[in-house]
C-alpha cells in the first residue's frame, strides 16, 4: 500500500507539474519558430531555432522604455512596503497590548479583501487627491494592497527573534531605530527575500491596476505595454510569444539570482513557527 501512495502522489505531482508546464512550453518553442511553423505546428519543436521574432518584438514595442518604467514602479513599490510593513510588524510584535492586537488584526483584514474590490474606491480617493494618473498614485495603492500581506510575514518571523537581543541593546544605550536597523533587519533578511520575490512578481506581472490608475496619461507598464503592442499584430502568433518571453525574462532573473535566500527564508520561518 505504501508503495502505491508514493506512485499515486508521484503521478498527482507530475499532473500538476504539466498543466504549468504546457503553456511555459508553448511560449518558449513558439517564440523561436517562424509565423508558418507556429501556424504548422503550434505544439511541436522548431526545426531551425530563431531569434528573429524576439528582434522583431524589441524594435516594435518599446521594450526598454517598458523595462524601464515597470523596474521604477516595481522597485519604489517594493522598497516601501519592505521599509513600512517591517517597521510596523516589529512594533506590533514587540509590544504587548489590546491597542496593538487590535493594530493588528486591522491590519490583517486587508488579505480578506480582493485587490479588485478596492480598485473603484481607490480610483476615487486617488482622483480626490489629485494623484490619479501618477505614479505615486500606483505607489501608493501597491503599498495598501499589499501591506497586509508584508506585515504578516514580518510579524510571524519576528516573533520568532528573543526579545532578550532588544533588552541588552536597551542596556547599552541603543535606541528602538538602532535596534530595528542594526539588528533586528539583518536578521530577518530571508523573511525580505521572500517578500521581495513575492510583491515583484505581483507587482511586475500586474496589469489591471496600472491600466486604470495609470492609464495613457501616465506611461505603460511592461504588461499594458505588451497588450497594447500585441493588439496591433494579433495575428502574428511568433511575436505575441515573443513578446510574452521578454515581459516575463526579468522576473525569472530575480527568481533565479534570489532562489537559494528564497528557500532559506521558506524553510527557516517553517522550523522557527
Amino acid at each position: 500500500m505504501k508503495i502505491a501512495g508514493k506512485w499515486i502522489r508521484r503521478i498527482l505531482i507530475l499532473l500538476f507539474s504539466l498543466v504549468f508546464l504546457i503553456p511555459l512550453y508553448i511560449a518558449i518553442v513558439n517564440s523561436v519558430k517562424p509565423y508558418e511553423e507556429v501556424i504548422k505546428s503550434p505544439l511541436g519543436l522548431p526545426q531551425a531555432i530563431t531569434f528573429d521574432n524576439f528582434i522583431d518584438a524589441f524594435n516594435s514595442s518599446k521594450i526598454l522604455e517598458l523595462y524601464q518604467n515597470s523596474i521604477v514602479i516595481t522597485v519604489v513599490s517594493v522598497a516601501l512596503l519592505i521599509l513600512l510593513s517591517s517597521m510596523a510588524a516589529y512594533v506590533i510584535a514587540r509590544r504587548r497590548g489590546r491597542f496593538y492586537k487590535m493594530l493588528y488584526v486591522f491590519a490583517l483584514a486587508g488579505i480578506m479583501v480582493p485587490p479588485v474590490v478596492t480598485l473603484v474606491p481607490s480610483i476615487k480617493t486617488l482622483a480626490s487627491l489629485n494623484l490619479l494618473y501618477t505614479l505615486p498614485g500606483l505607489y501608493l495603492f501597491y503599498v495598501g494592497t499589499y501591506f497586509s500581506t508584508t506585515i504578516f510575514l514580518y510579524v510571524q518571523f519576528i516573533k520568532t527573534i528573543p526579545v532578550s537581543m532588544d533588552e541588552a541593546a536597551t542596556i547599552d544605550g541603543a535606541g528602538p531605530f538602532t535596534i530595528f536597523f542594526k539588528i533586528i533587519f539583518p536578521m530577518i533578511r530571508p523573511c525580505t527575500t521572500t517578500a521581495i520575490i513575492f510583491l515583484s512578481m505581483w507587482i511586475w506581472n500586474d496589469f489591471l491596476n496600472p491600466m486604470y490608475i495609470l492609464g495613457i496619461k501616465g506611461g505603460s507598464t511592461i504588461t499594458t505595454g505588451i497588450y497594447s503592442a500585441i493588439g496591433s499584430y494579433t495575428s502574428q502568433w511568433n511575436l505575441v510569444f515573443a513578446n510574452v518571453i521578454l515581459a516575463s525574462l526579468p522576473i525569472v532573473i530575480l527568481y533565479l539570482s534570489m532562489q537559494k535566500r528564497f528557500m532559506q527564508g521558506m524553510t527557516s520561518g517553517a522550523i522557527k513557527g
